[in-house]
């Protein structure tokens, strides 16, 4: 970490620079004399000529000088708990005083006066850095943060030029939500420790997937792994970092898919979720239990369209507000309205296909088709809507493509007349089918 290796620099030149006063001062002389003194008097010295110590190891006691200096003060800096700065400080002279008491059983002098000096200068002078806002910056980001972050995020909020806000504020943020859905269907066909097996290695690597691409894990449930962009910073392009992150978890899963299948012959579905929106941050708790996380109608947004994915077999959906700021990075078709009735707000959810710099000209073309298919799938004109929707077909891929083939099948079913959207209810629908609400979600 930048900041606390500069500060440990600075604090080690510091203790060197005492270091240096004394030994001018003679005070350093006078007490190794005293020491020599000392042990012939203890008979520690072996039996030499005049009783007196034959060598002094003057590269030895420089070596431990310059790593006591600057050890010291990285340790007090970097190390969290002041219980466990003062036990490498007292572990640390009992060993410079032991090796100076074992050098003299072999007629060796080693003064170690110069080290406790620069180890004691160090010691202060850290503990003073480590009482500033800056110098704690570690203790207290691990206790609110916890393993939460990557180690590179840490990093840069230790780096950062302002800590990030604890007490409360409100901004924008991004959500992503990944939910496993077929759970309660695996647990009927596997045994309960292969069920914790496959869920927990979906669990453990799409949450450190998104960790290493910048996120806040904010929860990691038995069925869902929920995660903040900008949350912990004021990034502008959020959503595009979560749009982006998004893509390649989509193709990870897919591995992971596979992965799974083979060793334990059954495929966990699953769905993924992006929803921008205002949030209210801050630390939540008591003192005993806390977190940091953000509070807002995003978080259940994003947790409910995200169960739409079951409906369309889809893999992506993106929020209208996340499309509204990601919208020049990446490429999307629209899938139904949702209609809030606690708030009266109708708003659009989208599947999220790729960025837009890996979108060639017939993927565009096909996402537009599909575009004006919906257009004229919500104003009823069903015959050209089902054209349109033919002609989104990807012939390459022998035409897989589950939440297209979704709306042919319901294009189809409004045009002869044979009830609703998968068997579903008229109160599932408002708007003769063309909104879904979202407390059914």
């Amino acid at each position: 970490m930048k900041r606390y290796l500069l500060a440990s620099i600075l604090i080690g030149l510091s203790a060197l620079a005492c270091v240096a006063v004394i030994h001018y001062a003679g005070v350093f002389q006078m007490l190794t004399t005293w020491l020599e003194q000392f042990y012939v008097a203890a008979n520690l010295f072996p039996l030499l000529q005049a009783g007196t110590p034959d060598a002094r190891w003057w590269a030895l006691e420089w070596i431990l000088l310059l790593t006591t200096a600057f050890g010291v003060a990285w340790c007090v800096i970097d190390v969290p708990q002041v219980g466990q700065k003062m036990l490498f400080f007292l572990t640390l002279v009992l060993v410079v005083c032991g090796l100076s008491l074992t050098l003299a059983l072999y007629g060796v002098t080693f003064s170690p006066f110069a080290t406790l000096t620069a180890s004691i200068s160090s010691l202060l002078l850290g503990l003073v850095y480590a009482g500033t806002e800056k110098g704690m910056r570690k203790r207290i980001l691990q206790n609110v943060l916890g393993e939460r972050v990557s180690k590179d995020s840490f990093s840069d909020l230790i780096n950062a030029s302002e800590m990030i806000s604890l007490e409360g504020g409100t901004y924008e943020a991004t959500v992503l939500t990944c939910r496993l859905f077929n759970h309660e269907e695996l647990k009927g066909k596997m045994e309960a420790a292969d069920l914790v097996a496959l869920t927990n290695r979906f669990l453990r690597n799409t949450a450190d997937f998104l960790m290493s691409r910048g996120a806040y894990l904010d929860e990691s449930s038995p069925d869902c792994v929920r995660v903040f962009f900008g949350l912990l910073s004021a990034e502008k392009d959020h959503a595009q970092q979560a749009c982006q992150t998004a893509l390649e978890l989509k193709q990870r899963l897919l591995n992971l898919d596979a992965e799974c299948e083979n060793r334990w012959f059954h495929r966990p579905k699953h769905g993924v979720a992006i929803s921008s929106g205002m949030m209210t941050v801050g630390v939540y708790g008591s003192a005993r239990h806390f977190y940091f996380s953000g509070v807002g109608w995003v978080t259940d947004f994003s947790r409910r369209i995200c169960a739409m994915n079951r409906i369309y077999s889809s893999d992506v959906l993106v929020s209208a507000r996340t499309f509204q700021l990601a919208g020049d990075s990446i490429e999307v078709r629209p899938m139904e309205m949702i209609y809030d009735p606690e708030s009266e707000v109708m708003t659009e959810v989208y599947e999220l296909l790729a960025a837009t710099d890996s979108f060639d000209d017939d993927d565009r073309a096909r996402r537009d088709s599909f575009w004006e298919a919906m257009i004229l799938y919500r104003e009823k004109e069903y015959a050209n809507a089902l054209g349109k929707f033919s002609q989104a077909r990807n012939a390459e891929e022998g035409g897989e493509d589950k939440a297209l083939d979704f709306f042919i099948e319901l294009t189809q079913e409004r045009l002869t007349r044979i009830g609703l959207e998968s068997g579903a209810s008229d109160s599932h629908q408002i708007n003769q089918g063309h909104a879904r609400l979202l407390n059914t979600l």
